[in-house]
């Protein structure tokens, strides 16, 4: 007996092409609101065709993944609305096959997708995260006139400070600039002010040309001497309207190490997310105990400090818990109780500072913990997006009987978009610590997964799920039962 028949594979060729056809659709979309967010930092950069085709190639890898859902879902509705519109569904129902049944052979093609899915995530998007990630930087890095900020002085242009107060983008232009261009010694310090300029790359992209209006420049004179007698130090005052300089600077793209970014929780495989995740555990028991054993005996080590010769003792019972601090401070002399009470408050004083430094530290640590606690759950509920979509799609398709790329496209969308909203909600929640990591990244599988089952079971049924006249008269029967 053939595991596929001539109806299965029938049902399979209407829906495998459909989906090819659909996925590359929704990733086509994706990557078009990943350039839109990225357009401005390509744009004006030189880069060669083989940068840009490198860094849409791993954007698209890590967008495979989410286009996957959609596809499925979108592939789902159009196929059996197709069946349905065209009676080919009721024929095989008359017929005494079940829905059930007639789902299983694209069930079964999900299942295969869905592991696909999970392979991209594990192996594929990882590497692609990293890589994107330093090619990204290394791109945003490489026209420092485009980089220039506001009101603060910028130093990644070798041996020039300069600082820019206004800047006009649409123009290129730079207005109130201050340069200090540092030599080889103090000697060779100059400074220049500028109303107006304008900074770009040659043609040949090793030198940036400055270009500056309305300017003077100002020009140690003295080779020699000490540098610490300012007073005697000439200098040249030189005024021009318009100057152009070029300042070494090889543009070139140089690449950053990809391995960079191996601590981020997107480059991380299942196992190495479960590795980091023990390690930031254990990171975070060891930070609490070094400041619990800090602040333990900091009174105690005052105490050491005075100069009693049983303080040893004393440390060493209060160890053992067997011993009452205040009965320790009462003992003191008075000289011995005020120097203990200064070291004190010095201890709570750095204390505070170290404890400050502390929470920042521990705090940076719980998000990072988080961030992969939930991109270890994304794994699996990305993965089983498919299978929901598929139970979800597929019914409503039975149901609704429409075909084409009109009502499936509406439909798939409003679905999309309102599990889009509950999947970012809850995996925002988990990763500020609002919410269980486990909790927010499922919260979408969970609101779902209920909505899939009563579908199919509604579709299963011949039921009417859209028929507005038997949701009327259940209201009326229900209004009637209680009397109003």
């Amino acid at each position: 007996m053939r595991l596929f028949k001539r109806i299965d594979i029938f049902i399979l060729k209407q829906f495998s092409l459909l989906f090819a056809g659909t996925f590359f659709i929704c990733l086509f979309i994706f990557m078009m609101q990943f350039l839109w967010k990225w357009v401005d930092q390509l744009i004006g950069k030189g880069l060669a065709l083989d940068v840009l085709g490198r860094f849409f190639f791993y954007a698209a890898m890590t967008l495979v993944p989410g286009s996957l859902p959609l596809a499925v879902l979108l592939a789902s509705l159009i196929t059996f609305g197709n069946l349905g519109e065209r009676l080919e569904l009721l024929a095989m129902k008359a017929a005494g096959i079940p829905l059930v049944r007639i789902l299983q052979p694209v069930f079964i093609f999900v299942l295969c997708v869905m592991c696909g899915s999970f392979y991209f995530q594990n192996v594929i998007v990882p590497e692609s995260s990293k890589r994107l990630a330093a090619l990204s930087y290394s791109i945003r890095q490489k026209s420092p006139e485009l980089e220039i900020p506001e009101g603060v002085f910028y130093n990644d242009i070798p041996g020039y400070n300069l600082f820019v107060e206004k800047k006009d983008v649409e123009r290129g232009m730079l207005y109130g600039i201050m340069i200090y261009n540092q030599g080889s010694n103090f000697d060779d310090t100059q400074v220049v002010l500028a109303d107006s300029g304008r900074l770009q790359s040659t043609a040949d992209q090793k030198y940036l040309q400055l270009t500056l209006y309305d300017g003077q420049r100002f020009r140690n004179m003295q080779n020699t001497g000490s540098a610490m007698d300012h007073a005697t130090v000439p200098y040249m005052r030189e005024t021009f309207k318009t100057e152009v300089d070029l300042i070494p600077f090889d543009e070139s793209l140089n690449e950053m190490d990809a391995n960079l970014f191996n601590s981020n929780a997107q480059t991380k495989n299942l196992k190495q997310l479960t590795l980091g995740i023990d390690s930031l555990i254990h990171l975070l028991d060891s930070t609490g105990r070094e400041q619990y054993a800090q602040y333990s005996y900091g009174f105690l080590s005052s105490i050491r400090l005075t100069g009693r010769s049983d303080s040893a003792q004393i440390i060493a019972q209060a160890a053992q818990d067997s011993i009452v601090l205040d009965s320790v401070y009462a003992r003191l002399t008075a000289n011995q109780e005020a120097r203990t009470a200064r070291m004190a408050l010095d201890r709570v004083e750095s204390g505070e500072s170290q404890t400050a430094m502390m929470r920042d530290i521990s705090a940076y640590n719980n998000r990072s913990l988080r961030l992969h606690y939930v991109e270890r759950h994304r794994k699996f509920t990305l993965s089983l997006a498919c299978i929901i979509f598929f139970f979800i799609g597929a019914p409503l398709g039975a149901i609704i009987r429409k075909g084409g790329l009109g009502v499936p496209v509406v439909i798939s969308v409003i679905i999309f978009i309102f599990y889009y909203i509950i999947n970012a909600s809850g995996e925002k929640l988990a990763k500020n610590g609002t919410w269980d990591s486990t909790f927010g990244a499922w919260l979408s599988s969970m609101v779902l997964a209920p909505i899939a089952v009563w579908l199919t079971w509604k579709s299963n049924q011949d039921s009417a799920v859209f028929n507005i006249e038997a949701y009327q008269q259940f209201i009326k029967r229900l209004l009637k039962r209680l009397h109003i």
